[in-house]
């Protein structure tokens, strides 16, 4: 088998049928798609279990108690067989060339993580997301687009390095992007495909649709990482793509998604909760080396300061 990939469902019925066909009618011939039916209730389970029934060849249906997308993924992992292995979301789908593109990429066993660009579908509109090269290790951990369904890994490499991801916590991605990466030799094990082969698709049910509480998860996921880091012994020698990382998330991306929470409650205790982390962590992280290069969000970033950020406590997008 030369790949595996694996797909958690969980309450996805109006998506679903779209993302199987995709998989079903992969070039890739040689390819096992696991289902991993995560305690649906909307009969998105059933639609699963149909399908593996007409395709029992290459389909595997598994039924297991709601977990979550991690705990899912997980469990999936265990029933791997390929030499690679994929993660696909079951509101997303993918073009039908993409795994045989992938695979193909994979020289002979060489890469470890070979991964490809993809689009951000919208209602309305959608957005490419495109990456050709990437310089270092350490570029890759600051620049390296840390979802796991645009790649496929390899599967005994994946075991040997026992990383899984976290239960319970949202951006698991995040939190698996950035423990494999230690275990590359070099970014010569990583391999980018140019073409666009995912379909991200945004919508309100998604399974790994955001709830405002739980936008704290992204500070608990980081301090696993660090964790992580520290056990390694490998917390000094990567800090600085570290500390970058840890602050551009929270006082960009997520900074805008703590600005949209209409509880001003909520509001106040997140904006508290991410200031306080990246000064308890990181006092000095206007000294880091990433924010001398020139670019738009550095120069934000920059100019950010204790007065600047207690104005954003006014505001509300």
């Amino acid at each position: 088998m030369k790949v595996s990939v694996i797909v958690p469902i969980y309450n996805v019925k109006k998506y679903l049928e779209r993302c199987l066909k995709s998989l079903i009618n992969q070039t890739l011939k040689d390819i096992e798609i696991i289902l991993v039916d995560d305690g649906s209730t909307d009969g998105s389970g059933s639609t699963a279990k149909l399908f593996a029934e007409l395709h029992s060849e290459k389909v595997i249906y598994l039924k297991k108690k709601n977990g979550g997308l991690s705990d899912a993924r997980n469990y999936g992992l265990t029933f791997a067989t390929g030499e690679y292995v994929g993660f696909i979301d079951s509101d997303d789908y993918v073009e039908p060339d993409m795994f045989e593109k992938l695979y193909c990429s994979s020289e002979n066993g060489g890469k470890k993580i070979i991964e490809c660009n993809f689009i951000w579908e919208y209602s309305d509109k959608i957005k490419k997301d495109l990456v050709y090269s990437y310089r270092s290790k350490r570029d890759y951990l600051v620049n390296g687009r840390v979802e796991a369904w645009n790649k496929i890994y390899k599967l005994e490499w994946l075991k040997a390095t026992n990383v899984v991801f976290p239960s319970g916590l949202l951006y698991e991605d995040l939190n698996f992007f950035f423990k494999l990466v230690p275990f590359l030799k070099g970014i010569e094990e990583v391999a980018v495909v140019s073409d666009i082969l995912v379909h991200y698709v945004q919508n309100e049910s998604s399974i790994t649709n955001l709830k405002t509480r739980q936008l704290s998860h992204i500070v608990l996921i980081y301090e696993d990482i660090f964790d992580f880091y520290k056990k390694l012994g490998i917390y000094e020698e990567y800090f600085n793509e570290l500390e970058y990382k840890f602050c551009r998330n929270l006082l960009v991306s997520f900074l805008i998604k703590v600005l949209k929470v209409k509880d001003k409650n909520i509001k106040y205790k997140l904006l508290d909760l991410f200031y306080l982390k990246i000064n308890n962590y990181f006092p000095s992280w206007k000294k880091n080396l990433y924010l001398r290069r020139i670019s738009v969000v550095n120069i934000y970033l920059k100019i950010m300061n204790p007065v600047v950020y207690r104005t954003l406590y006014m505001i509300t997008i």
